[in-house]
C-alpha cells in the first residue's frame, strides 16, 4: 500500500500503453521461475519469450547474452506477470549476486536488440534491470516494464569501462575512446514505464543514509529516449534521493520527454554535481521537455557539468520545495537553454543556473 498522497488517482491517470506487435520467429511460453531463468539463459537469437500470467518469487537472478532476444508478459498487462525478490533490504545477500555481481533481477551483456516489456519487477534491494556498459548493449528496448519498490535503481547502466574489467595484454588503455565508443549502449528506448516507491527508502545501511535511491541510472548512454514514463514516490530516507531519471559519465544524446514526476525528491538529473573528477563530461547534446513535475523536496530539474543542454516546455510545482530550486543547471561548457517552461512557486527560488544559461519565455506564478 502506498503512501503517496493522491495514489489511486494518479495510477487511474497513467494511460495504458498501446500493445505491441504480434511475437515473431521463434516463441517460447514459460510458466514458472526456473522455467524463465533457463529460457532467459539458454536462448537463441530470434527468440520470443513469453511469460504466462502469474505471480513468480524468483529463487536468483538471471543474465542475457544473446542478441535479438524479447522477454514479454503474455497478457500485455504488466500487471499480470510479476516476477518478485521477495526481499526488500538485505544489499548483501547472495541469492541475486549469482551472475556478474550486484543484486538485480534480469541482468544483460553482450546482447544487442533487446527488448523486455509488459511485466512488473518487484521488490529487490538493488537492481530490477542491470545492463553491463561495457556489453555493447545496442538497441535496447524497454517497454511497458512496472518497477516496483526497488530499491536502489529500478533500471541500471554501468559505465563503459568499468573497474573490474579484465583485458588481456592487447594494447588498448581500458579508458581509450575508441573501445567506450565500441562497447557504450547506444539507441535505447524506455517508454511507457512506472517506476513506483510504496514508501520512503527505510534502509540506511546503503553507503548514502538511506538516500541511494532513483528510478534508472545510467551511464555512457549514446541516443537514449525516456519518454512517457511515470515516475512515484522515489525517495531517499533523508529527502536527497537522485533523480527519478539519473543519466551521467560521458553521455550523450538523450532525451527526456513526456513523463510524469509525482512526489520524487528529484525529478530529472542530467549529470552529478559531485562527481567531477569522473571523466570530462557527464550530459552533451540533450533534451529535458515537456515532462509535468508535482510535488518534491528537492529540484525537479538538475543539469550539472556538459555542455548544450536544452529544458523545454515543463510544467513545475511543488509546496514542500523549500531549500532548492525548481531548476538547477550549472558547469555548462558552452551553452544550455531554459525555454517555455512553467514554474508554480510556493516561496522557492525558481532558478540556481550559471551564466552560460539562456532564458526564454518562462512563465513563474506566485502561488500562495
Amino acid at each position: 500500500m502506498s503512501d503517496v498522497p493522491d495514489f489511486e488517482k494518479i495510477i487511474k491517470s497513467i494511460k495504458p500503453a498501446p500493445p505491441l506487435p504480434p511475437a515473431e520467429g521463434k516463441v517460447i511460453r514459460v510458466d514458472s521461475p526456473l522455467g524463465i531463468i533457463r529460457a532467459i539463459e539458454s536462448a537463441e537469437e530470434n527468440t520470443t519469450i513469453i511469460i504466462a500470467k502469474g505471480h513468480y518469487l524468483m529463487p536468483r537472478d538471471c543474465l542475457l547474452t544473446t542478441h535479438r532476444v524479447t522477454i514479454r508478459g503474455e497478457t500485455g498487462d504488466r500487471e499480470d506477470v510479476i516476477l518478485d525478490s521477495d526481499m526488500e533490504f538485505d544489499d548483501t545477500t547472495p541469492k541475486f549476486t549469482t551472475r556478474l555481481g550486484a543484486p538485480a533481477i534480469i541482468k544483460m551483456f553482450q546482447a544487442t536488440n533487446i527488448t523486455i516489456a509488459d511485466l512488473t519487477l518487484a521488490n529487490n534491494p538493488k537492481y530490477g534491470l542491470l545492463f553491463l556498459g561495457d556489453g555493447r548493449i545496442h538497441g535496447l528496448k524497454v517497454y511497458n516494464v512496472k518497477f516496483h519498490n526497488i530499491w536502489a535503481r529500478g533500471l541500471k547502466g554501468t559505465g563503459a569501462d568499468r573497474i573490474d574489467d579484465k583485458l588481456p595484454d592487447i594494447g588498448i588503455e581500458l579508458g581509450a575512446s575508441e573501445r567506450v565508443e565500441w562497447l557504450r549502449p547506444r539507441d535505447g528506448e524506455i517508454r511507457h514505464c512506472l517506476f513506483v516507491a510504496d514508501t520512503v527508502k527505510k534502509n540506511d545501511k546503503d553507503g548514502f543514509d538511506g538516500d541511494y535511491i532513483a528510478g534508472m541510472d545510467l551511464m555512457n548512454v549514446d541516443n537514449f529516449t525516456i519518454a512517457d514514463c511515470a515516475f512515484i514516490g522515489i525517495r531517499g530516507k533523508n529527502g536527497g534521493a537522485r533523480g527519478g531519471v539519473f543519466i551521467w559519465v560521458h553521455s550523450d544524446n538523450v532525451t527526456v520527454e513526456n513523463n510524469f514526476f509525482y512526489h520524487c525528491d528529484k525529478g530529472v538529473s542530467l549529470g552529478n554535481p559531485s562527481a567531477h573528477d569522473r571523466r570530462t563530461y557527464h550530459i552533451q547534446s540533450s533534451k529535458i521537455q515537456n515532462n509535468h513535475f508535482i510535488g518534491g523536496s528537492n529540484k525537479a530539474i538538475e543539469v550539472d557539468y556538459g555542455n548544450d543542454v536544452s529544458i523545454l516546455n515543463n510544467t513545475i510545482e511543488s509546496d514542500i520545495r523549500k531549500d532548492f530550486s525548481a531548476i538547477q543547471v550549472l558547469n555548462m561548457r558552452e551553452k544550455a537553454l531554459v525555454e517555455g517552461n512553467t514554474i508554480r512557486l510556493h516561496g522557492e527560488e525558481p532558478y540556481n543556473c550559471c551564466d552560460q544559461v539562456t532564458f526564454k519565455d518562462n512563465l513563474l506564478e506566485e502561488k500562495d
